[in-house]
C-alpha cells in the first residue's frame, strides 16, 4: 500500500524494558500482530513489523517497541523514524494514508543492532489523525537465527586411488547475488571432472563452479555443489578442504572449510600357491625330537668369539637356509688353516648353543676383493658388492643331526674368528605351534661388506641391489642375529615350546604352507624389507587363521624383488624417488604396514623408558613397572590417517624421542582379531629379542637390561604368545627369565637414519 520512500534516521541508544501497547484483549487478539527479523547484507537487522487495521481511518503515527539494548541508525521507508523512549520508535507517514478496516500494516525498520537474548513480547499502535486507535496490539520477536559456513564434504567412494563424486556443502551466511563457489580438491587428485547447473574450471588444486546465470541466495540458504568423476591419489588421509562462495565482485556470502576422511582399506595381494612337501630324503627323520628333548642334550659355551678374535678373516654360505639332505658350500678368505664348527643356537641349561658338526685343520686362501658394479636393464647403477667369485672352502652336508633351528657356523684359524649365519627348516609337513622367522633380506640390506649396501656406498649413494654371495660385517658375521633375533630363540628354547624356524627368503618361497607350518609366526625385531610374494603370504596366512606377533618395528616397510629363483639377490627402487620410492607406503596408503599390521614406522630412537600400565600383555607386571631403554631401535604408531583394524586396540604405549630431530615419537603396541579369528599383534619396538638375554646392542642409550628388566619382558612375551595363539601355546608358569651362562660380546646396531 506504500511507496518505497527514503525515510529520515533516527540514532537509538535504548536500555528500559520493552513496551506493550493493549487497549482490549479482543482488539489486541484482532490485531494479530507480528515482528519478523531478517539480517541485512551489511550485517544489521531488518525488523518488520505488520498488523490488521481495525478502525478505519487516516494513520497520524505508529508506536513500535523494540529489545533493551537495542543500537543502530535506524531508518524505514514512506515515513520518518524518531525515538519516543530507549524502546520505542515512533514513525509517521510521509503523506496522507487512508487505510480501510481488515488492511495489513506492513513497517520495516532498518540497521538495528540486537542484543543477545530473546524472545521478546514487543507492543505496536497506530494512531489515526483524529486520535482514534486504529490498531494496537503485540508480537513476539524470535532471535534472529544466525548461520555458520557449515562446510561439508561427502563423497561416493572415498578411497584412495579411486574414483569418486563430491559434493561440496556450505551455507549461506550473507545474502547476495551467488557469482563462484571455490572449491579446494584433495590432494593430488585428478581427474576429467564434470558438474550440473553451471560450469567448472580447474586449476591450482581448486575447482571454481560458476551458476548458468546469476543466482539470488538469502542467508541459511544452502548451497550443494558437484564435482564428478575425480580421481584420488593414491595417497590418502584425514583432509580439510576450504569452501568460499562469492559474488561476481568477490563479496564473500560463505567460506568455511570441512573434513573428509579419505583411507585405504589393505592392498588386495595376489594369491599364494601352497606346493605340498616332498618325502623326507633318504636318511632323514619324519619327525624330530621335541624343542625339550633338544636342549635336554649338552650345551657348550665355545660357541661365542671374544671381541679379541675380530678381524679379516671373513666367511659365508651359499643358502640362506636348508633342510636336511641339503649340501651348503662355505667359502672363506683368511689364507690360514682353520677349524669349521656348526652350532645349533637354544637354550642348553643357559649355554646358548650345541655342537652339531666340525672339521678342523680346513685349508683356505686369501680370496680376491668383493666387487662393486652392475647396472639395471635401463642403465641405473645398481652398486652390488659381491663375493660370488670367491672359490669354494669346503661343504657342509645337512643330515639327520641337524635339528631344525637356527645355527651359527663359526670359522676360527686361533687368531681371528667369525660366523656364517644358517637356518635349518623342518620341511617334513610338520605343524609346528610356533615358527620364528629370521630377517635375512634385513641384515642384507644393512651388510656393507666389501662395498656398499643399502644405506652405505660412498658419494654415489648405497646400493639398487644386494646379494647374499658375501659375509656380513655385522654382529662378527651372524648380520643382526645376535643383536635382536638369538633372544626370541633363546627364550622360545628354554620353555620349551614347540617352535620351528625360516628366513624371509622361506617366506617368499615358501610362503603358501605357512598355514600348514605354524599355527602363530614370530616375526623378529627388525624385518623390514619384504617382497611383494612374501607381503602376500604374510596377509593370505593372516586371512587363513594364522596368528602373528611381530616383535619388533618397522616391519615391511621398503619393498624389495628377488632377481630370480634362487633368491641370492634382491632389487629396490631407490631411482623413482630415492628413499621414498624404496617404500611399500609409496605405492600407496593401502601398502603401508598399519593396514596390515596395525601400526607403521615412524623414526629410529635410541633408547627411551616403557612404563608398564594395566591390561592383559602386563599381567604378572606391577603396574607403574619402568623398563630403561626398552622404546629402542626403531618404533611404529598408529597413524590417524591410516586404516585401522575393527576392533583394534592399543595395548601398551610409550614416548621416544627421534634419533634425527629429538621431537616425540608416541609409540603404540596394537592389537586386532582378524576376521579369520587370526590374532595379530605389533610390538612396536626393537628390544624384545635383546632384553630376553639381557644384551642389547651397544650403540643403543640402555646397552645392558638388568635382571628385573630381561624378568619384565619375559612376562610380557609370554602373556603376548598365550594371547595371540588364543591359547594354544602355554608358557610355562615360571616366568623368571632364563639366564644366559656365556659372555656374548654386545655389538653395535645399524638402523634406517631416514625420518
Amino acid at each position: 500500500m506504500f511507496r518505497r520512500l527514503l525515510a529520515s534516521a533516527a540514532a537509538l541508544a535504548v536500555a528500559a524494558a520493552a513496551i506493550v501497547f493493549i487497549d482490549r484483549a479482543a482488539d489486541a487478539a484482532a490485531a494479530g500482530v507480528s515482528i519478523t527479523a531478517t539480517q541485512a547484507s551489511n550485517g544489521t537487522t531488518t525488523l518488520t513489523y505488520r498488523a490488521t487495521v481495525l478502525k478505519a481511518g487516516a494513520i497520524r503515527e505508529v508506536t513500535m517497541a523494540i529489545p533493551a539494548g537495542t543500537t543502530g541508525r535506524v531508518t524505514s521507508i514512506n515515513g520518518t523514524v524518531s525515538s519516543v523512549t530507549s524502546t520505542v520508535l515512533r514513525w509517521r507517514p510521509a503523506r496522507v494514508t487512508n487505510v480501510a478496516v481488515g488492511a495489513r500494516l506492513a513497517i520495516p525498520l532498518y540497521g538495528l543492532k540486537l542484543p543477545a537474548g530473546g524472545p521478546w513480547t514487543l507492543g505496536f499502535k497506530s494512531i489515526g489523525t483524529a486520535g482514534q486507535v486504529i490498531t494496537s496490539g503485540a508480537g513476539v520477536l524470535q532471535p534472529l537465527k544466525t548461520y555458520t559456513a557449515a562446510v561439508a564434504v561427502k563423497a561416493t567412494n572415498p578411497i584412495p586411488a579411486q574414483t569418486t563424486n563430491l559434493t561440496y556443502q556450505a551455507t549461506i551466511t550473507k545474502a547476495g547475488t551467488l557469482g563462484a563457489v571455490r572449491m579446494q580438491l584433495p590432494t593430488g587428485a585428478t581427474g576429467t571432472y564434470g558438474t550440473v547447473n553451471g560450469t567448472l574450471f580447474v586449476s591450482g588444486g581448486y575447482a571454481t563452479w560458476k551458476p548458468k546465470s546469476p543466482l539470488n541466495v538469502a542467508v541459511g540458504a544452502r548451497l550443494a555443489i558437484p564435482v564428478n568423476n575425480v580421481q584420488l591419489s593414491r595417497f590418502g588421509g584425514t583432509m580439510s578442504l576450504t569452501v568460499s562462495a562469492t559474488t561476481a565482485t568477490g563479496t564473500v556470502l560463505s567460506t568455511g572449510a570441512g573434513s573428509i576422511a579419505f583411507i585405504a582399506p589393505p592392498a588386495e595381494m595376489p594369491a599364494v600357491a601352497a606346493a605340498g612337501f616332498a618325502a623326507p630324503p633318504t636318511g632323514c627323520p619324519d619327525a624330530w625330537p621335541t624343542t625339550t628333548a633338544e636342549n635336554a642334550k649338552s650345551g657348550t659355551g665355545d660357541w661365542v668369539i671374544p671381541t679379541s678374535m675380530n678381524g679379516t678373516l671373513a666367511a659365508y654360505l651359499t643358502q640362506v637356509s636348508a633342510s636336511c639332505g641339503d649340501s651348503v658350500d662355505l667359502k672363506v678368505t683368511s689364507g690360514n688353516p682353520v677349524s669349521v664348527v656348526a652350532y645349533r643356537m637354544g637354550y642348553y641349561a643357559g649355554l646358548g648353543a650345541r655342537e652339531i658338526w666340525r672339521r678342523d685343520d680346513v685349508p683356505t686362501v686369501v680370496q680376491d676383493a668383493p666387487t662393486t658394479g652392475g647396472a639395471s636393464a635401463d642403465g641405473k647403477p645398481l652398486r652390488m658388492t659381491s663375493a660370488a667369485s670367491w672359490s669354494k672352502t669346503l661343504t657342509i652336508p645337512v643330515d639327520k643331526d641337524w635339528a631344525p633351528g637356527t645355527y651359527l657356523i663359526k670359522v676360527s684359524d686361533g687368531t681371528s674368528a667369525t660366523y656364517a649365519p644358517l637356518t635349518v627348516r623342518d620341511d617334513t609337513g610338520t605343524k609346528h605351534a610356533l615358527m620364528i622367522q629370521q630377517a635375512t633380506t634385513t641384515w642384507q640390506a644393512y651388510n656393507s661388506y666389501g662395498g656398499s649396501g643399502f644405506y652405505t656406498g660412498g658419494v654415489d649413494g648405497g646400493s639398487g641391489r644386494l646379494t647374499f654371495d658375501r659375509p656380513y660385517n655385522e654382529g662378527q658375521g651372524s648380520g643382526q642375529y645376535l643383536t635382536l633375533e638369538q633372544g626370541l630363540v633363546f627364550w622360545a628354547e628354554s620353555k620349551g615350546l614347540d617352535v620351528t624356524y625360516w628366513t624371509d627368503n622361506d617366506l617368499d618361497q615358501y610362503g603358501g604352507q605357512l598355514p600348514t607350518r605354524a599355527g602363530t609366526l614370530f616375526l623378529p625385531g627388525h624385518d623390514e624389507y619384504y617382497s611383494l610374494r612374501m607381503r602376500a603370504a604374510l596377509s593370505q596366512a593372516i586371512a587363513r587363521g594364522v596368528n602373528v606377533a611381530n616383535l619388533g618395528a618397522n616391519t615391511a616397510y621398503r619393498v624389495i624383488t628377488f632377481t630370480d629363483e634362487t633368491r641370492r639377490a634382491w632389487d629396490i627402487d631407490r631411482y623413482t624417488d630415492g628413499y621414498n620410492s624404496t617404500t611399500w607406503r609409496y605405492l600407496g596408503d593401502a601398502y603401508a604396514s598399519q593396514p596390515l599390521l596395525g601400526a607403521d614406522y615412524i623414526c629410529p630412537v635410541m633408547g627411551n623408558t616403557l612404563t608398564t600400565g594395566g591390561g592383559w600383555i602386563f599381567d604378572g607386571v606391577a603396574n607403574g613397572t619402568a623398563l630403561p631403554g626398552f622404546i629402542a631401535g626403531e618404533v611404529d604408531y598408529v597413524w590417524p590417517d591410516l586404516y585401522k583394524q575393527p576392533g583394534q586396540t592399543t595395548v601398551a604405549s610409550g614416548t621416544g624421542a627421534c634419533r634425527s630431530n629429538g621431537r616425540a615419537a608416541p609409540m603404540h603396541v596394537t592389537a586386532y582379531t582378524a576376521p579369520s579369528g587370526a590374532r595379530v599383534l605389533n610390538g612396536s619396538t626393537f628390544a624384545y629379542g635383546c632384553f630376553l638375554v639381557g644384551r642389547c646392542p651397544s650403540n643403543w642409550t640402555v646397552p645392558s637390561p638388568d635382571a628385573a628388566s630381561q624378568k619384565t619382558v619375559a612376562t610380557m612375551v609370554a602373556n603376548i604368545a598365550e594371547w595371540v595363539s588364543r591359547g594354544t601355546i602355554a608358557v610355562p608358569a615360571e616366568t623368571t627369565a632364563a639366564k644366559i651362562r656365556v659372555a656374548v660380546p654386545k655389538h653395535p646396531l645399524q638402523t634406517n637414519t631416514q625420518p
